[in-house]
């Protein structure tokens, strides 16, 4: 055993070993996390959970994203890489296969990283269970009265928002104090809600936000930094409800409706009028889309009585992404992020960004009881 052992380590370097160790034990983990939802839950909440914390307190010191500035070196990275190849290349088998070593390495990294800090998001609870809040579908009135609580506090919340030549609503702060409101927003619904633990962190403005706007994509966690990275090309008030949605992966919410449902709640606990109102803004087309699905004539009725400063910022909302609207780089982007998403589990795929009219409605109309 020990000579096969020192056999090894003549192709395999130590810390090779060590992480395909690793690997092997995330992949029993793995296993154990997609066939029992209460180990996910625990494992979520008491294991990937200190790691989350512990990587974002890491990287929050950096200003930038060090995730998007790991892309942008990509070429330089790949290019060192193939010259490394080459040049192990010519020293022989054992070194180009101790070299291959290596790059296997790093790429179980990634799993390892994805199984303890991520993962098990994907297959807790849900939320609704988490909550008791019932799931199931609505009726024409449940959307009808949700629609008009959703239109009357928008009107309200209109008199307290700041809006530009366009029409557009404006963040009347700067992304880090947008952080920080966001933050005392979690700890205030975790208080009442104790589905994930929070702690401070702050967003990763994303420095080529305008070209990523062609992808359609307003934001991105990235496990292996736990950086919550946010597309600020789009309007004020996306920005802001994107914050939270990222915000909800990186305190471990992996499913897609349930993060746009977490920001949604969390912001509504908020203090800040503005928070509040992309709350209810960014949920609006979804709420009344499916009022009108239901009677249009109800949707009319409804619809025009919303204030036309909102009319004017969705309006503006519409005119900003007719730019992007069209792009094959959202056709490349969505598809990946679908077979991603359908991969761990969300059979709904991208379509799961939209599916929270029912249990935004069962929480909307449970709070005004």
């Amino acid at each position: 055993m020990k000579k096969l052992f020192f056999k090894t380590r003549e192709y395999v370097p130590l810390f090779s070993l060590v992480v395909f160790f690793l690997a092997i034990l995330s992949l029993v983990l793995y296993i154990v996390v997609l066939n029992s939802v209460s180990f996910a839950d625990f494992f979520n909440y008491n294991i990937s959970s200190p790691i989350r914390t512990l990587l974002t307190w890491t990287t929050v010191i950096f200003p930038f994203s060090i995730a998007e500035v790991c892309l942008l070196l990509s070429p330089i990275i790949l290019g060192f890489l193939i010259f490394l190849a080459i040049r192990y290349g010519k020293r022989g088998k054992k070194a180009s296969i101790r070299y291959l070593m290596v790059i296997l390495s790093f790429i179980c990294l990634v799993f390892i990283f994805y199984v303890w800090t991520y993962s098990s998001g994907f297959h807790t609870s849900k939320i609704e269970d988490k909550m008791s809040i019932d799931r199931s579908s609505v009726t024409k009135t449940e959307l009808y009265e949700t629609s008009a609580i959703i239109i009357n506090q928008l009107n309200e919340l209109a008199d307290h928002i700041e809006y530009d030549e366009t029409g557009a609503s404006v963040m009347p702060y700067s992304y880090g104090e947008m952080s920080e409101k966001i933050c005392d927003a979690y700890d205030k619904f975790v208080e009442k809600h104790p589905v994930v633990r929070t702690y401070p962190s702050k967003i990763k403005p994303i420095i080529l936000s305008e070209p990523m706007t062609y992808t359609h994509i307003s934001g991105i966690y990235t496990f292996m930094t736990g950086e919550a990275n946010v597309n600020v090309n789009y309007p004020d008030f996306v920005v802001a409800s994107t914050a939270a949605h990222e915000m909800a992966h990186q305190r471990g919410m992996a499913r897609e409706d349930e993060c746009n449902f977490i920001s949604f709640a969390v912001l509504l606990e908020s203090d800040d009028p503005f928070l509040r109102y992309s709350a209810y803004l960014d949920v609006y087309a979804n709420i009344v889309n499916a009022l009108y699905s239901e009677d249009s004539k109800l949707y009319f009725e409804l619809a025009s009585g919303l204030d036309q400063r909102v009319v004017d910022d969705r309006q503006s909302y519409m005119q900003f992404f007719e730019k992007y609207a069209d792009s094959k780089a959202s056709e490349v982007a969505d598809s990946i992020n679908d077979s991603y998403l359908q991969a761990n589990g969300q059979t709904q795929g991208t379509k799961s960004y939209g599916m929270i009219v029912e249990i935004v409605c069962a929480y909307v109309l449970n709070k005004t009881k």
